[in-house]
């Protein structure tokens, strides 16, 4: 069984997640940010995804493995990370 990551690898992966979205609206990310910043690790997670999806950003597709096993430790829905894949830009 693997060990959830420790809240400050969350936060650094939501992070490096957020800087490898290129289209997202300052909102978008100052939203996020504030989120990560006062613990709200899930909810962080589950709008950033959405908000990726919603603006169609592509991701590389180790950026959104990378999201799908935070999803997993965060105990988000599967759904959120599976529509990332419609816009991948190497898959």
């Amino acid at each position: 069984m693997t060990e959830r990551p420790s809240r400050a690898e969350i936060s650094r992966r939501l992070r490096r997640a957020m800087d490898a979205s290129v289209g997202l609206t300052v909102d978008d990310i100052s939203n996020v940010h504030s989120l990560i910043d006062v613990g709200e690790l899930l909810v962080a997670f589950e709008i950033l995804c959405t908000q990726i999806y919603e603006w169609e950003t592509g991701l590389e597709s180790g950026t959104i493995r990378d999201l799908e096993s935070l999803g997993v430790a965060l105990g988000a829905r599967p759904d959120l990370t599976d529509r990332l894949w419609e816009d991948a830009v190497d898959a």
